[in-house]
């Protein structure tokens, strides 16, 4: 440090120092501006102390009152941290003259925690007491306080009480709250519409949603079973809006089977009537009652998407060609019931991998390729038609279980290599990383794997004992726990499995005699039953399956060519569709090319 000379100090009083000429370094910036000091501690500090002499009445010049609660404060500090109480103290109302002044509307707790806020900065928040604090927050115009009970709402959201959140929130012109409250209803329609609170929606609001094109519902039935569910939910008085209702449905997209359904389920004679009327219009195309033309809606999940998987068909009787391990992706449209090109091809040609959707893209992880088991994946972006790698599994795997659950991806079983895998591991999307998170009761591959309603059920499959199984788990991934459910009628395994209006179907597959199936049975998550269904048309082994629009579809898989004492299994195109008010089959646009151990995922 450059060196200091002294000056001399005449005419100080006996408290000056002595004062030091500082010569600046040469090196140094020849701006001589002043620099300035900012504190980080100051603010929170001189808060700390205001609060330290409110809490010991020192310098209060004011006590607010709610109640028989009485709290001593300080007319500046209300002042510099609400608009509501600088007006009161400064713009000659006759409150800048009293001593005390009481607060009416305003729990004493809620006022107490809110004078607290202002000289701490921190608020104890709860169910019990936020739309109180809010309120009382909005009313003395303290932006934070309205802010912190917002921001603690957005997170408690759930299919139980968004709505009650949602009304809350336009209730009380919370604009961003009702925007988040009303997109998560959006995105979590079919659940939400089976809660209390949905059935207690005036008219109005119920329309609101109805209208919306950012529905995120498997098909158009189910935004027609929430009208209905609402209707029911006060028969008298609600059964003079049906026409009114329907008249938001897009009612073309849903079969005439199902509105039979529901016209026998109808408990109300009048609404049976209502609902032949509106039946009769739509199947004579009248368009009286109902528009005749309709689209799906923006965010309906209407897309299917057939990844990965394997190419083998016959040439000759002696000759087996036309083999290859696809890396692209085909996509259908349901509405149309077309196959449209287009799609990027993944990195990689995978054979059984694990698919997944997941926050609006498409996770593709493992498989196999080229007799290789591969531990790395990647995630489609529809919307900008681009494939981005991401973290690789702990554990190389095929044949294994991948489904999303609240958030997160979760990898199940499947075959490791040289041996059966039975290790879990669950990927973080934040993080980008896969971390084991336990085991099944026993190694499994070959089996069908879904989510349903934040629990994760393991159908059929290998194990080392047997070969074929027909048991069903349910696994729990926030505890871990894993229970044995009612089994399957049948062993299999190389299934494809999807989920429809509270029904997991398993499809074809294999049994212990090597037969591919046409056989299709359903459990009921509600009554712990299986039962079976309508036969496929053709059998099918390791198809890809999928649920979109009211159907069930099954794409491609393997059967057995047999000829001349020579079997192998080659790759079909075929496609079918599975309605299940009609509990049949029926033929739909076929595969653009044979494939077979290729997943199937719906947006």
């Amino acid at each position: 440090m450059p060196p200091m000379r002294s000056k001399s100090a005449v005419g100080l009083s006996r408290y000056s120092c002595h004062r030091y000429e500082i010569i600046m370094g040469t090196n140094k910036s020849p701006d001589k501006s002043d620099k300035v000091y900012r504190s980080t501690v100051h603010a929170s500090t001189m808060l700390q102390n205001l609060n330290v002499l409110r809490q010991n009445s020192k310098f209060c010049d004011v006590e607010i009152v709610a109640g028989e609660t009485v709290i001593k404060a300080h007319r500046s500090v209300l002042s510099a941290s609400s608009p509501y109480f600088k007006a009161m103290f400064s713009t000659g109302l006759v409150e800048a003259e009293r001593d005390r002044i009481e607060i009416h509307y305003v729990d004493p707790k809620v006022l107490t925690a809110i004078i607290d806020f202002i000289y701490s900065g921190e608020m104890a928040l709860c169910q019990e007491n936020v739309q109180d604090m809010i309120v009382a927050g909005d009313m003395l115009e303290l932006k934070e306080v309205v802010h912190g009970c917002t921001e603690f709402l957005k997170n408690e959201l759930h299919i139980t009480n968004a709505v009650g959140i949602y009304r809350f929130a336009e209730d009380h012109n919370c604009i961003d709250l009702a925007k988040t409250a009303s997109t998560f209803i959006e995105n979590h329609y079919p659940l939400v519409a089976f809660e209390e609170e949905f059935c207690e929606l005036p008219k109005e609001l119920l329309c609101k949603f109805l209208d919306s094109e950012l529905l995120k519902v498997d098909s158009e039935y189910q935004v027609f079973q929430s009208v209905m569910r609402w209707i029911n939910y006060d028969v008298p008085s609600r059964k003079c809006y049906v026409f009114e209702l329907l008249s938001h449905i897009r009612l073309p997209l849903i079969s005439v089977s199902l509105l039979d359904q529901s016209i026998t389920e109808a408990s109300d004679a009048s609404l049976k009537v209502a609902l032949r009327s509106v039946r009769k219009d739509l199947v004579s195309k009248k368009g009286n009652l109902v528009p005749l033309l309709a689209y799906p809606r923006l965010c309906a999940k209407k897309t299917i998407f057939v990844i990965g998987g394997s190419k083998r068909e016959m040439v000759s009787t002696w000759t087996r060609s036309l083999e290859c391990t696809y890396d692209t992706v085909e996509r259908f449209d349901c509405y149309t019931s077309k196959w449209y090109t287009g799609v990027n091809p993944m990195e990689i040609g995978r054979i059984l991998p694990g698919v997944a959707a997941l926050n609006g893209k498409i996770y593709v992880v493992g498989g196999e390729h080229e007799c290789q088991i591969l531990a790395d994946g990647e995630a489609y972006d529809p919307l900008t038609n681009t494939w981005t790698k991401v973290a690789s599994m702990v554990v190389p795997r095929c044949e294994f279980g991948l489904c999303a659950v609240e958030g997160d991806l979760f990898a199940l079983g499947g075959w490791v290599g040289d041996d059966i895998g039975g290790s879990i591991e669950r990927y973080d999307t934040v993080q980008d990383k896969w971390h084991l998170e336990g085991s099944l009761p026993e190694p499994r591959f070959s089996m069908g794997v879904v989510s349903y309603e934040g629990l994760i059920y393991i159908v059929g499959g290998c194990t080392h004992s047997r070969r074929h199984v027909q048991d069903l788990l349910r696994l729990d991934p926030a505890t871990g726990e894993c229970v044995s459910l009612a089994p399957m009628l049948e062993p299999r395994s190389q299934i494809g499995v999807a989920v429809l209006d509270g029904y997991l179907y398993v499809v074809g597959g294999i049994n212990k005699d090597h037969d591919v199936l046409r056989s299709v049975e359903r459990y009921s998550f509600e009554q712990n039953k299986w039962s079976q269904v309508g036969l496929l048309k053709v059998g099918r082994a390791s198809p890809a399956v999928a649920a979109a629009g009211g159907y069930l579809y099954v794409l491609g898989g393997d059967q057995t060519h047999e000829v001349n004492f020579y079997r192998a299994q080659v790759t079909i195109a075929s496609v079918e569709r599975y309605d299940p008010a009609m509990n049949a089959w029926e033929d739909s646009a076929p595969l653009p090319e044979s494939r077979s151990e290729a997943a199937a995922i719906v947006l």
